[in-house]
């Protein structure tokens, strides 16, 4: 079994705090993976941080002490989305050049 479109969504205003508790919530989940005989599989785990701000890739979230890769875009139920909420990411790609 495998933990597929598992997704976490969190909220700050405090990106120390934010980062903090999400390295304990993602742990945690990971453990209940565990002991539920649910594979996570970290290569294909990523963080998006969404935020009106242009530098905010300095947070790092880790599992077990492997570092999640952030990412700027993802696609998410169908839909491409990126780290300021545009269109512009999924309107290219449903409407190709």
């Amino acid at each position: 079994m495998f933990a597929d479109d598992t997704n976490i969504m969190m909220k700050s205003n405090n990106n120390a705090q934010l980062q903090s508790e999400l390295n304990i919530v993602m742990n945690r989940i990971n453990r209940w993976f565990q002991d539920n005989l649910i594979a996570l599989n970290l290569n294909k785990t990523y963080f998006i941080h969404f935020s009106n701000k242009s530098n905010n890739s300095d947070m790092q979230i880790k599992i077990e002490n492997v570092n999640i890769a952030t990412t700027n875009e993802i696609k998410f139920l169908g839909l491409k989305i990126d780290n300021k909420l545009s269109w512009k990411g999924h309107i290219d790609y449903i409407i190709p050049d």
